[in-house]
């Protein structure tokens, strides 16, 4: 009789040999530019900057300088790793099925269908679940872009006028500016806010350094340690700011050399990594009482700090389309596909339903939370861990799993106990923050 293990070794090394026959990367389409390495490195380093930067010098303040640097690494660390292996995982995933590409949601239904028996009947779920997770996590974005431009602007509106507004009220008053954003149908029209938006970041990136470095106060003041309980809620705001999960493969799908992009997206994280403790700790080093974001705390009397508040400002309102474009790219699609037998005009009247319906409620969410750190600790708690740990360990495991060893599920089991460990302890300090702000006690003032 044949042993059981020599039978399990028989089939792998026959799959062995099917993946090997199959290249997805010949398969792929080549009638249009390919991607070379450096492009896709600033591919990915242009999305990685962004609107989270400004947040990190308050949650240096939260938790204390020594607290943000070692958390910060680590969230980094582990960033790195499940972004590479969700692009592994992939490309095995290609071979495997004889496919060319995979996006994120496919990724999740192969693995599925790869993993234990019981679970293989749950693969279309885990597809619709991580699809949902992505269209959570680009409407968290442009709830937290609603707040960001309408607060930032009640503070410049305010100095030059002396009149005070509940922030409720800028909310609404820039809403219209987000619906008609919310209705460009096509990148293409999208472009040209993106690049004006991008250049006006970067430029209030450098004049927020700038200030930094002004007058540098003496490090040894501040607190090594502060608190302790929002430590989970740093380490989400940490990933949104780093957060790029949805991008690498499509990314990846359009490079020349795709199996480079795992050490493109660890030289990617290691450099953004460094940038943002590097502003984290120089803004707090700066602003001890940071508020919500850096920006808030440039000093209003002079010209240049006035330009790039609204500019930076500008640049969050003009990303808001291209954040709103991505769950309708999902969702429509989706919903088009269920009224294939339906005129046009009803096909119109449910896209605009949609796209107004979306708008209308990140715009009340920002309403009913204007508390901006807190709200992004809370959402990020529930979307981007999940986006960012949970979903590629559960992709590893399920795709390697008539291959796994025993360290590899053991380093899986230790990153979804840090996931729940962030998940539910930063769920509990950001809503016990907004509960208490709600209540009156403000924890800044700017």
């Amino acid at each position: 009789m044949i042993p059981m293990k020599s039978s399990a070794e028989g089939i792998q090394a026959e799959q062995q040999i099917q993946e090997d026959e199959y290249d997805p990367f010949a398969a792929r389409p080549s009638d249009f530019p390919l991607t070379s390495d450096f492009a896709a490195f600033m591919h990915l380093l242009k999305c990685a900057i962004g609107t989270g930067i400004f947040f990190l010098p308050h949650a240096f303040r939260r938790t204390g300088y020594v607290s943000s640097i070692v958390s910060g690494i680590a969230v980094g660390a582990l960033s790195t790793h499940t972004a590479v292996i969700i692009v592994r995982c992939s490309q095995m995933l290609c071979r495997r099925n004889r496919v060319p590409t995979l996006d994120l949601a496919e990724t999740a239904q192969f693995s599925f269908q790869r993993g234990p028996e019981r679970i293989r009947k749950y693969s279309k779920l885990f597809s619709v679940v991580t699809n949902v997770i992505i269209i959570f996590v680009q409407f968290q974005a442009c709830v937290i872009y609603i707040l960001y431009v309408a607060t930032s602007f009640q503070q410049v509106i305010e100095f030059f006028s002396g009149v005070t507004m509940n922030s409720r009220i800028y909310i609404l008053i820039f809403f219209p500016c987000t619906v008609i954003l919310a209705f460009v149908p096509s990148l293409k029209y999208l472009a040209p806010f993106s690049i004006i938006g991008s250049i006006f970041l970067f430029v209030g990136i450098f004049v927020a350094f700038y200030y930094f470095f002004d007058e540098i106060p003496d490090p040894g003041r501040l607190d090594a340690v502060t608190q302790i309980l929002p430590v989970p809620m740093y380490c989400t705001i940490f990933m949104f700011a780093l957060h790029n999960m949805t991008l690498y493969l499509p990314l990846e799908n359009t490079m020349k050399y795709p199996h480079h992009l795992p050490r493109i997206i660890v030289a990617n994280l290691l450099l953004n990594t460094f940038i943002y403790l590097t502003f984290g700790f120089i803004g707090y080093n700066k602003y001890p009482l940071a508020c919500d974001t850096i920006i808030k705390n440039l000093p209003l009397e002079e010209t240049l700090s006035q330009v790039i508040k609204i500019t930076v400002s500008l640049s969050i309102l003009f990303t808001f389309g291209l954040a709103y474009y991505i769950p309708m790219s999902v969702l429509w699609p989706m919903i088009r596909a269920k009224i294939m037998t339906k005129s046009l005009l009803y096909h119109r009247f449910c896209e605009f339903s949609l796209r107004f319906g979306g708008v209308t409620a990140t715009t009340l969410l920002a309403m009913a939370v204007p508390q901006m750190v807190p709200l992004l600790g809370l959402l990020s708690s529930l979307s981007i861990s999940a986006m960012m740990l949970l979903i590629p360990i559960l992709i590893e495991t399920s795709s390697k799993w008539e291959e796994a060893s025993r360290l590899l599920l053991a380093k899986n089991i230790i990153i979804f106990i840090i996931w729940m460990f962030i998940t539910v302890f930063g769920m509990i300090e950001s809503g016990a923050t907004i509960v208490r702000e709600y209540g009156g006690i403000k924890e800044e003032e700017c």
